[in-house]
C-alpha cells in the first residue's frame, strides 16, 4: 500500500511540474513575435481594434473567447489567463456577461506593466429592461453589457480604442488616427443607411423569435421590440404562453417577419413563422461571429450592413 501511494505522490508531482512548465514556455512564446500584443475579450472590440491596427509590424490583436461560443457562458481557460497576463493592452467589457474578469484582474501579478481598459466606461450604459411579450423579467438594476449594437456607441468605443493604441505606439499614432477616422466613416455609412430605412418604415416594431440583446440599437433608433426573452437570457425555450403573446402580437400588427439571432437555430421562430404565415430572418447582434463568418474576415460594418435587407423587409 504504501509503495503505491508514493507512486500516486511522485506522479501528481510530475503532473504539476509538466503543467507549470507548459504555462511557462506558453508565456514564453505568446512574447515571442516581440509585437505588442492587444487582447480583446468579445467580437465588436477585436474588430475595431484591428481596424485601428491595420497592417502595423508593431502591434497585433487577439481575440481572446474566439468565433462561435455563447459570451455568456464563456469562462477564461490557464492558457486565456497566460494570454491576458502577456498582453501590452487588455480591454473588455465587464458587466455579467464578463462576471469572470474581475477574478482574473484581481489575479494578475503585472498590472502595472499592462493597459487595461473596460470599454463600456465611455458609454451611457442603460439598465436591463423588460421587452414586450418576453418570457422573463432581467434583474434590475443591472446594465446591458451590449454596447456595441448602437452605431453611436460603435463610434465611441473605436475613439477609445485608438486613443489608448496610440499612448501605448506613439511613433504609429498618425497611422492608427487615420485608421480610426476611416473605420468612423464607414460605420457613419451604415448608421445613414439603417437610418433611411427606419424613416420609411410603415411599422417600428421588430419582433425576436429569440433572445433579444439589442436594446441600445432599438432605442437608437427609436423603435419598439418585442421578444420570447428580455436580453441574453440563458433559457433556451419559452414557454407556450410566451409564443401565443408574439403569435398574437404578430397579427395584430401584420408584422411581416420573426427575427432571431447569430447562432441560434431559430427553431422557435420556426414555429411562429408557420403559424401565422409570417416570414423568418436572422438578424445580426455582433455578440459574437460564427467560425465561417470569423474566417471570412467579416467586420461590425458587413455584418450591420447584412442587417439592411432583413429591416428593410420587417419595418417597410
Amino acid at each position: 500500500m504504501k509503495s503505491k501511494k508514493i507512486i500516486l505522490i511522485v506522479l501528481a508531482i510530475l503532473i504539476v511540474t509538466l503543467a507549470i512548465v507548459l504555462i511557462v514556455k506558453g508565456a514564453v512564446n505568446n512574447k515571442d513575435n516581440g509585437k505588442l500584443k492587444v487582447v480583446v475579450t468579445n467580437f465588436a472590440s477585436y474588430d475595431f481594434a484591428r481596424q485601428i491596427i491595420g497592417d502595423s509590424d508593431n502591434m497585433e490583436v487577439v481575440f481572446l473567447m474566439g468565433p462561435g461560443k455563447d459570451a455568456h457562458s464563456y469562462e477564461p481557460t490557464a492558457s486565456d489567463i497566460i494570454t491576458i497576463q502577456n498582453s501590452d493592452l487588455f480591454v473588455y467589457i465587464g458587466g455579467e456577461m464578463e462576471q469572470w474578469t474581475d477574478k482574473v484582474l484581481d489575479s494578475l501579478e503585472n498590472k502595472d506593466k499592462m493597459r487595461i481598459i473596460c470599454i463600456a466606461d465611455d458609454i451611457q450604459t442603460i439598465e436591463e429592461k423588460e421587452i414586450d411579450d418576453s418570457e422573463e423579467e432581467e434583474e434590475e438594476g443591472a446594465f446591458d453589457e451590449h454596447i456595441w449594437t448602437s452605431p453611436e456607441n460603435a463610434i465611441i468605443m473605436v475613439n477609445t480604442l485608438e486613443k489608448t493604441i496610440e499612448e501605448i505606439d506613439r511613433k504609429n499614432a498618425e497611422k492608427y488616427k487615420e485608421n480610426a477616422e476611416k473605420y468612423i466613416a464607414v460605420i457613419e455609412d451604415v448608421d445613414n443607411k439603417i437610418q433611411e430605412i427606419v424613416d420609411n418604415r410603415v411599422r417600428d416594431r421588430l419582433v425576436f423569435a429569440d433572445k433579444m440583446p439589442m436594446q441600445y440599437f432599438i432605442d437608437y433608433y427609436g423603435l419598439k421590440v418585442s421578444a420570447a426573452f428580455s436580453g441574453c437570457s440563458t433559457e433556451t425555450e419559452p414557454s407556450p404562453k410566451t409564443i401565443m403573446d408574439l403569435e398574437n402580437r404578430v397579427r395584430e400588427e401584420h408584422i411581416p417577419v420573426v427575427l432571431y439571432i447569430e447562432l441560434n437555430t431559430g427553431k422557435v421562430a420556426d414555429t411562429i413563422a408557420s403559424d401565422t404565415g409570417t416570414k423568418k430572418m436572422q438578424i445580426q447582434t455582433l455578440h459574437n461571429v460564427s467560425k465561417d463568418d470569423f474566417e471570412a474576415g467579416e467586420t461590425w460594418v458587413s455584418l450591420m450592413t447584412r442587417n439592411l435587407d432583413v429591416l428593410k423587409a420587417a419595418l417597410q
